[in-house]
């Protein structure tokens, strides 16, 4: 399993009593166990240990999951691209220090702000371009109307959790955020604008110029596991950003540019948060893109969203574009693919940029 200790000691004696009924009788007993460390020997084991109770008549046993490859995918920053990345982090190491003078709720979101910028550099140029411009417009906004900003940060708060929020919340949450500002002072944002206003042009031009190492990355890995010659070959990329998979797989419709993958001359269908369940015969739902994936599409792009009650052992190579913060939201991304009834050994790849922090 990969479901992780919640902070509920009574929840996590219940998980626990699915291995022995009587072990712990309550939160005490299994405190004292832990403090002990007097626990009773749990075996552990990884899925493709597992086997079939043996037959009958020959004693044979039969795996029940096929093997997993994971690799890590190294690729660098250089040129132009590492250039913008120094600047990136510039301006959030910038924004970070005086974020930590202040000390209030305001300056938490801050900070989290500038973390997500380098997360969503980690995951691709087109996601921190959108970060940047989104919150490039708002501080335009609020130098022309600072009182209207002052009244939207009264009730404003961080979550517990990021992570354990939905993907719509998350989504949510982060536009709030990218509206955060450090101060109201109409030089410092003049200030703060021109200088996302540079991050922005150069992000862009990177963007026309398709230099980017990671996507470059991505085709190299393509041609090898030969998608664009096998059509039959399945593929799911996970992100963790909606921009991102706009970026890979938007249809042109919406205003959006064609997407990476389609540009290519790839099927491509897509499953993010704001689809609802649905079912296989009701278009733009999650149900729908999965019938649309095992019978029509070669790829399917999916946010967090697919990373839980989405079945699909029909397909076996899977590419973690960004990775999670999270590593249970990892496991769970592979266990879309290697579980019970996949026939064929799964070759999984994860995306790292080696010479940046997040890599």
């Amino acid at each position: 399993t990969a479901t992780p200790h919640k902070g509920d000691p009574e929840n996590f004696r219940l998980f626990l009593s699915l291995l022995d009924r009587d072990v712990y009788g309550d939160v005490k007993s299994l405190e004292e166990a832990m403090r002990r460390q007097s626990a009773p020997f749990y075996l552990r084991r990884v899925k493709e240990a597992l086997v079939t109770f043996p037959d009958p008549e020959t004693g044979e046993v039969k795996k029940l999951f096929t093997n997993r490859d994971v690799r890590t995918t190294k690729f660098e920053l250089d040129g132009d691209e590492f250039d913008f990345y120094d600047a990136l982090t510039r301006y959030v190491e910038d924004q970070s220090i005086k974020a930590a003078a202040a000390e209030n709720v305001q300056a938490n979101i801050l900070s989290f702000q500038m973390a997500m910028l380098q997360r969503r550099f980690a995951s691709s140029m087109y996601a921190v371009r959108r970060s940047l411009e989104r919150m490039r417009d708002k501080r335009k906004r609020i130098l022309e109307d600072p009182e209207k900003y002052r009244q939207e940060q009264i009730d404003r708060k961080l979550p517990d959790d990021y992570d354990d929020l939905t993907e719509e919340e998350q989504v949510k949450f982060m536009a709030s955020a990218e509206d955060c500002v450090f101060a109201i002072d109409p030089a410092a944002l003049r200030e703060e604008i021109q200088r996302l206003d540079k991050l922005v042009d150069q992000a862009r031009s990177l963007e026309k110029r398709e230099i980017e190492s990671k996507l470059k990355k991505l085709r190299q890995v393509l041609n090898e596991q030969q998608i664009f010659s096998d059509p039959r070959m399945k593929l799911l990329i996970f992100t963790e950003h909606k921009d991102t998979l706009h970026y890979l797989a938007a249809d042109g419709r919406d205003g959006r540019p064609l997407g990476k993958l389609r540009e290519w001359g790839l099927t491509v269908t897509q499953i993010h948060g704001g689809l609802p369940i649905g079912d296989r015969d009701t278009p733009n739902t999650r149900i729908y893109a999965e019938r649309e994936f095992r019978e029509d599409c070669q790829v399917l792009v999916a946010t967090e969203a697919a990373g839980e009650g989405i079945n699909l052992q029909f397909c076996w190579l899977m590419i973690n574009y960004d990775i999670p913060w999270n590593p249970v939201r990892l496991e769970q991304r592979m266990g879309r693919i290697h579980r019970y009834g996949q026939q064929n050994d799964c070759l999984i790849f994860n995306f790292a940029a080696v010479n940046t922090r997040e890599g």
